[in-house]
């Protein structure tokens, strides 16, 4: 990478998708010098943007470029550029990354479709195996900052889910006996294949803003936030209503996301 462009990386950070259709009149070379001169998170906002067949021929070019930014970029900038890449070619650039986690969460978003749940798992939360003493769960929890890793989630033995960890239960009882499994709370799971069009109506988000998400067998992949679903399903709708404005289209999904969770719940209470 050379020397950063400044003045290129405020304006792409700030306005990505009218720097990329500047971008892409230029010839494959131009293109690259660009991007090579921009922050890894902000060249691959603009990649992500360029038209398949440019970001086709752009590969045939400089797959190495790519590759870069895959392993410097932040993990959801990646994910996005991923999917504007080709499977067979999403496959041989995560396979070639030297970073062990990165490649397995990028291999673990190329194992769901783009529009499931599993597509938008990259948050790993903290595991607690089931049999734990409480008492050394609560001295871990005290040396890490729990606001910043997410949710705690206990399993069992085999990895399969078994609940949140109650961690307000944990802090306030006077004595902590026993194993951790006693200061569970029963939050049901999402799972991967579910699509996301779904999972929004899912009535556990009128209670929490972060649900877990196992696979076929139970396992915990990790889990996913109520802003990052929110975000994918907008995602989708603006690109089916290109022509309504952001904000519009924002308003008119929560209102239809939050009318299906009330219907549930009234559905519930009579």
């Amino acid at each position: 990478m050379g020397d950063i462009d400044t003045l290129n990386a405020d304006f792409a950070r700030k306005h990505p998708d009218a720097f990329a259709n500047v971008l892409v009149r230029g010839e494959d070379t131009e293109i690259n010098t660009v991007l090579n001169r921009l922050p890894p998170a902000v060249a691959v906002m603009v990649a992500s943007r360029l038209p398949l067949s440019r970001m086709s021929d752009f590969l045939n070019v400089h797959e190495d470029a790519v590759g870069s930014w895959l392993a410097d970029a932040p993990i959801n900038d990646a994910i996005t550029l991923l999917g504007r890449i080709p499977r067979e070619r999403c496959l041989a650039l995560v396979n070639s990354l030297a970073d062990r986690e990165r490649r397995r969460r990028f291999l673990q978003y190329l194992k769901y479709p783009s529009h499931s749940v599993g597509a938008l798992v990259t948050d790993v939360p903290l595991k607690f195996a089931a049999d734990v003493p409480a008492e050394k769960v609560l001295a871990d929890l005290r040396e890490i900052d729990t606001d910043t890793t997410g949710p705690a989630v206990v399993i069992l033995s085999e990895g399969h889910y078994l609940g949140l960890l109650d961690v307000w239960k944990l802090y306030a009882g006077e004595a902590v006996t026993g194993p951790i499994r006693n200061y569970l709370v029963a939050v049901p799971p999402l799972h991967a294949e579910t699509p996301v069009a779904s999972a929004i109506s899912d009535p556990s988000w009128l209670t929490y803003s972060w649900l877990p998400v196992i696979d076929h067998e139970r396992r915990v992949l990790g889990g996913v936030s109520r802003a990052r679903l929110f975000a994918a399903t907008t995602r989708r709708t603006s690109g089916r209503r290109r022509s309504a404005g952001v904000l519009e289209a924002l308003s008119k999904d929560m209102l239809y996301v939050s009318g299906k969770l009330l219907s549930r719940a009234w559905a519930g209470w009579k």
